[in-house]
C-alpha cells in the first residue's frame, strides 16, 4: 500500500523537529562555552603564587642549536656548541642532565615536568603558554582533583628546577596554573594550561634587568663548556676537586642577601657573588657538563655558632658511590685576613653520612604543597 500525502508530511515534520532539537542543543552548548566560560570567566584557577619555592622559603640553557636526546632512564643529553672566545674555534660538548627528581614524580606531575622541559626555550619569552589540553581530565574528575593537580604542579616544578639547575629566569609566583571546565549535564571536560595569567610576564624581577636573556643563557652554557673542555682526560675525583676549588677561589658569599641573582648560576658567573643555593646550583650545573652524576639537596644545617638555618649543598656520585659536598661551608668567611687552611677548605668535601649528618639534615619537602622527595644514600665513611 502507498502512504498518503498526510503520512509523508507527518514524517517530514518529525524529522524537522528532531533536527531543530539537535541544533538547539548545539546553540546552548556554544553559548555556554563562549558566554559563561570566555566572557564571565567561569573557570577554576589554581594560583601558585602563594606556594613557596626558593630555598629561603623552605619550611620556614640552551641555544636553539642544541640537539636533545633522552636515554632509557629518562635522563636528557644535550649537545651544545663551544665557542672559544680566544681563537673563535667551534667545538661541541655533551651535557647530561641527571633527572633524579623527575623519576620520583607520579604520572600527572611527570606530564607537567615534560611540558616545562619541552618548552625551556619558549618560556624564555616570559609569556609563552603551555597547553596541556584535557590530559588531566581523569584527575580533575576524581575526588579532591583540583588539590591533587596543585600538588602535582608544585612537585613537578620543584623536580624540574632541581634537575635543571640553570632555570634562573622564571618566577614561579607569576606562573598561573589554570583549569577551564566545560559541563554538559553530569559530564565535565577540563582543559589545563600554564601561563603568566594577568601578570605582564613570569620572568623574575632580577631577570627583567638583563637586556638580552637569550644571549646571556648561551654565554652561561659556553662558559661551562670551556671549563668542561679544560678538564677532559682527568679522573672524576680530580675533576670534582678542581671544580670545588675553582668555585671557592672564584665566588664570594653575599652577606647582605639583597643583591640580584644571588640564588642562581647567572649570579655566580656574572657577579661572582651568591649564597648557598648559588654555590650548589653552579656546582651541579658544571658537573652536568662533565657527565658526573650529582644532585642538588636542601635541608637545614647548624653552623659553628650553633645557629640552624635553611641550607643547600650537593651529593656527588664517584665510583658508583654517593658522597656529600658543601662548597659554601668549604668557603667560609675568614676574618682578620687569615688564610683559608687546608683543613677548612676540604672539611665538607666528599663526606660520608657519619661525618656530614652531624650538622646537616635533609628535608625532602622542597616546598609546601609538594610531595616528599628522597635523596641518594651516602656512604657511611668519607671518600
Amino acid at each position: 500500500m502507498k502512504k498518503s500525502c498526510l503520512e509523508n508530511n507527518r514524517g517530514n515534520v518529525i524529522i524537522k523537529i528532531i533536527l531543530l532539537i539537535l541544533v538547539s542543543i548545539l546553540v546552548v552548548f556554544l553559548a555556554y562555552e563562549i558566554v559563561f566560560n570566555d566572557v564571565f570567566g567561569i573557570m577554576g584557577d589554581i594560583d601558585v603564587s602563594k606556594l613557596p619555592i626558593s630555598l629561603d622559603e623552605v619550611k620556614n640553557s640552551f641555544s636553539s642549536d642544541n640537539r636533545k636526546t633522552e636515554d632509557v632512564d629518562g635522563n636528557m643529553e644535550v649537545v651544545t656548541p663551544i665557542i672559544d672566545e680566544n681563537n673563535g674555534q667551534n667545538t661541541q660538548t655533551t651535557v647530561k642532565i641527571n633527572k633524579y627528581y623527575y623519576n620520583q614524580l607520579d604520572e600527572y606531575a611527570k606530564i607537567i615536568y615534560k611540558g616545562l622541559e619541552d618548552n625551556i626555550e619558549n618560556m624564555q619569552s616570559g609569556t609563552y603558554k603551555i597547553d596541556f589540553n584535557t590530559q588531566f581530565n581523569d584527575l580533575l574528575n576524581s575526588e579532591n582533583g583540583e588539590k591533587k593537580l596543585g600538588v602535582a604542579f608544585q612537585s613537578a616544578w620543584n623536580a624540574f628546577t632541581y634537575d635543571y639547575v640553570d632555570i634562573f629566569y622564571i618566577d614561579v609566583s607569576k606562573l598561573i596554573l589554570t583549569t577551564r571546565t566545560t559541563k554538559i549535564g553530569r559530564m565535565a571536560t577540563h582543559k589545563v594550561y600554564v601561563s603568566n595569567g594577568d601578570n605582564e610576564t613570569y620572568l623574575s624581577d632580577d631577570v627583567k634587568k638583563i637586556s638580552n636573556l637569550q644571549d646571556e643563557i648561551k654565554q652561561l652554557a659556553n662558559k661551562r663548556n670551556i671549563i668542561v673542555a679544560q678538564l677532559n682526560g682527568y679522573s672524576q675525583y680530580d675533576q670534582v676537586k678542581y671544580l670545588h676549588d675553582w668555585l671557592i677561589n672564584t665566588l664570594k658569599y653575599d652577606t647582605t642577601y639583597k643583591k640580584d641573582n644571588i640564588h642562581n648560576v647567572y649570579g655566580a658567573f656574572k657577579n661572582q657573588e651568591v649564597v648557598c643555593e648559588g654555590y650548589a646550583r653552579t656546582f651541579k650545573y658544571i658537573l652536568d657538563g662533565l657527565g658526573i652524576e650529582s644532585v642538588l639537596v636542601s635541608g637545614n644545617a647548624t653552623n659553628s655558632t650553633g645557629t640552624t638555618e635553611s641550607h643547600a649543598w650537593n651529593y656527588v656520585k664517584i665510583n658508583d658511590k654517593w658522597y656529600a659536598i658543601d662548597v659554601t661551608w668549604d668557603d667560609p668567611i675568614i676574618v682578620d685576613n687569615r688564610e683559608l687552611t687546608e683543613s677548612l677548605r676540604y672539611k665538607y668535601f666528599l663526606c660520608g653520612s657519619n661525618t656530614f649528618f652531624k650538622n646537616h639534615k635533609e628535608d625532602g619537602y622542597l616546598s609546601e604543597n609538594s610531595m616528599k622527595f628522597t635523596f641518594p644514600s651516602l656512604e657511611k665513611e668519607n671518600y
